[in-house]
C-alpha cells in the first residue's frame, strides 16, 4: 500500500460533500432568492391589510389603491429587487387579488395567506369581519 492516501482520499470526500450539499440545497443563490421572495409575500400580506382598511373605510373594495387618513398603512407598492409595481385586481363585489413576480414556485399549497402558482395571494374582504 502507498502511504499518504488518507489525506487526499479525506479532501476528495469532503469535496464531494460539499458540492452535494450545494446540489440539495440550491446554494446560496437559491437561499437568496427564497429570501427575495418571503419579502414579497410578506409585502402582498402588508397590502391585503391595507386594501382590507381601505374597503371598511369606503364601504366596499376600492377600485385603486390611494391614501385615506384612516388607513394609515405603510404597504409597500413596487418589488424593491425588481422595482416592477405590485398588482391589485377587484375579482368581484368582495374578491381581489395582489400579484407579485416571484423568482421561485411557491413552497407549499396556497391557503389563505399562500400565494398560487400564478404569484397573487386571493383574498376576500369581508364587511364586518377582521380581514
Amino acid at each position: 500500500m502507498a502511504k499518504g492516501w488518507a489525506a487526499p482520499a479525506i479532501g476528495i470526500v469532503t469535496a464531494l460533500a460539499v458540492v452535494l450539499g450545494l446540489v440539495l440545497t440550491g446554494g446560496p443563490g437559491h437561499a437568496r432568492k427564497q429570501q427575495r421572495d418571503a419579502q414579497r409575500e410578506q409585502d402582498l400580506m402588508s397590502m391585503a391589510g391595507w386594501v382590507d382598511c381601505l374597503a371598511t373605510a369606503e364601504g366596499a373594495l376600492p377600485a385603486t389603491l390611494s391614501d385615506l387618513p384612516q388607513c394609515d398603512f405603510r404597504a409597500r407598492l413596487t418589488d424593491p429587487y425588481s422595482q416592477k409595481p405590485y398588482r391589485y385586481e377587484v375579482t368581484g363585489q368582495t374578491s381581489y387579488r395582489l400579484c407579485a413576480d416571484f423568482e421561485l414556485p411557491p413552497q407549499r399549497p396556497a391557503d389563505r395567506w399562500g400565494r398560487n402558482s400564478d404569484g397573487c395571494i386571493l383574498r376576500d374582504y369581508q364587511p364586518g369581519k377582521d380581514g
